[in-house]
């Protein structure tokens, strides 16, 4: 059952006059309410983040029915999936409840679901936070669920931060898909599965990989370990194309704050590194939130595999290597 905690107060079972104190708190500023008959101290909720306040609200909105459990985004963020942030003001944004008897409906702003019985059994758990202890889907259910009833891009975010924090395996990724059947939308955790890999180690690794894919270029190989034509390494790289002796890197926001005193001399080795690549007949190519937002990257992507796919020469199997795949094709 789930159950406030931590600085959530309920008004569930307090006596008339604490709910009436409190509701006076509430209209004079004093409480942030989060949802019905829930409350947290205005001091208190100031100091929690933004996602630390989405996740108190969450939590209070499942206790305001106890036997329910929490699904699709709003079990996402308790786990900490890095799902898309639909940044609209926290008292609009939805909740996803859910249980295997209620039917499937809408009360303001809480997404009641009906589970199913193959597609959920066994998939629930208590699950504590800062805030209460809510029941709520498995890791791995959660992340296939937000294929189906969010977007395909949370979903393979979800299963690739899984997949890199070992949450779960690919094997047992693959032996949960298979157990789904023909449930409703299983075409879409199919996808979602062939699409997840063990090699994005950020969310933005997570989009450029699904760009590359629908762009529809050739499957790239992830975290590639990079070595010169002599076998001196060079390094290891986000996204690399054997076949076009391509080499694309993904620059985020901290890149050249990883020696803060000296952010330059960041920017002197990896100048360093892309002379080596070039000498020895690869082409790197970085991209950064910018211009993955305003279409360059994909403009950049898609002309580099278009003359490279003419003129590269191969690069040799003995200077690179990697274990993943960015996604698996699928068969036929």
């Amino acid at each position: 059952m789930n159950q406030v905690g931590g600085p959530v107060i309920s008004t569930t079972r307090a006596t008339g006059a604490e709910r009436q104190r409190i509701i006076r708190g509430w209209r004079n500023d004093e409480y942030v309410r989060l949802a019905p008959g829930h409350y947290i101290e205005s001091g208190q909720a100031e100091d929690l983040t933004r996602e630390e306040r989405i996740k108190a609200r969450i939590v209070a909105y499942a206790c305001t029915a106890p036997r329910s459990a929490v699904v699709g985004i709003s079990a996402a963020h308790l786990w900490g999936f890095p799902v898309a942030d639909s940044h609209r003001a926290l008292e609009q944004q939805g909740v996803e409840l859910a249980s295997f008897v209620a039917r499937t409906r809408r009360s303001g702003v809480v997404r009641h679901r009906r589970l199913g019985r193959r597609s959920h059994a066994g998939s629930l758990h208590s699950h504590e936070t800062d805030f209460g202890t809510v029941l709520v889907t498995d890791a791995l259910t959660t992340a296939l669920d937000l294929s189906r009833w969010s977007t395909l891009d949370d979903s393979v975010r979800a299963l690739d931060y899984g997949l890199a924090h070992e949450l779960f395996t690919r094997e047992e990724v693959e032996q949960r898909v298979g157990t789904l059947g023909a449930v409703k939308g299983i075409a879409h955790v199919q996808l979602a599965f062939l699409l997840a890999s063990s090699g994005s180690e950020s969310p933005r690794e997570t989009d450029v990989k699904l760009l590359l894919w629908r762009m529809g270029t050739p499957v790239p190989w992830q975290q590639a370990e990079i070595r010169s034509r002599r076998g001196v390494w060079l390094g290891r790289v986000d996204f690399f194309y054997p076949d076009l002796g391509l080499i694309i890197e993904y620059d985020g926001a901290g890149k050249y704050l990883v020696d803060p005193g000296d952010p330059h001399s960041t920017k002197a080795r990896e100048y360093d590194q892309n002379e080596q690549y070039r000498i020895n007949g690869l082409v790197p190519v970085h991209i950064n939130d910018a211009t993955l937002r305003n279409g360059i990257a994909e403009e950049l992507i898609r002309d580099y595999v278009a003359s490279l796919s003419v003129l590269a020469t191969p690069y040799p199997d003995h200077c690179w290597s990697a274990e993943h795949l960015a996604w698996t094709a699928p068969e036929g």
